[in-house]
């Protein structure tokens, strides 16, 4: 079942890390301890810049427990959230494209996914945003209207 999750006000941004793995393009994954603000500062700030196409944040090795992709294009941001013990996605959203199945022009690091159109967006500065809140609280970022599923 989708359905969409208004953007509600934003309270302040919680110190600490809160993922315990990152892996950002063809990058080797980071564990824990070496997850420093100054790292997260930097990856949060190629996002914006769109100097980073692949990022995966996620709380175990096997992105058993929930992860947070983001994969783009010059152009397209796909961003979504996943959570493994509710089945439960949140993917930024593009309404013109909501009824559509059509595919995102975004090449994938795995090489093999697909993103549908409806899930894209093209503001770096709110993916970064989004990225950046979820570091910090393993939640989908408040200031941002998302397309919440559930299976």
């Amino acid at each position: 079942m989708e359905e969409i999750v208004a953007r509600r006000e934003v309270p302040a941004m919680p110190e600490g890390v809160k993922v315990r793995y990152l892996r950002e393009g063809e990058l080797e994954r980071q564990k824990g301890e070496g997850l420093s603000e100054e790292l997260i500062r930097g990856v949060v700030e190629r996002v914006r810049t769109g100097e980073c196409l692949s990022l995966e944040l996620s709380l175990d090795e096997y992105n058993e427990e929930g992860y947070l992709l983001l994969e783009s294009s010059p152009d397209l941001i796909f961003l979504q959230i996943w959570y493994g013990e509710t089945g439960t996605a949140w993917a930024c959203f593009n309404p013109e494209y909501l009824d559509s199945e059509e595919e995102a022009p975004i090449e994938p690091s795995d090489g093999q996914s697909v993103f549908p159109m409806k899930c894209t967006m093209k503001d770096r500065e709110l993916a970064a945003k989004c990225v950046e809140w979820y570091i910090h609280t393993l939640e989908p970022y408040p200031g941002m209207d998302w397309l919440k599923e559930t299976w």
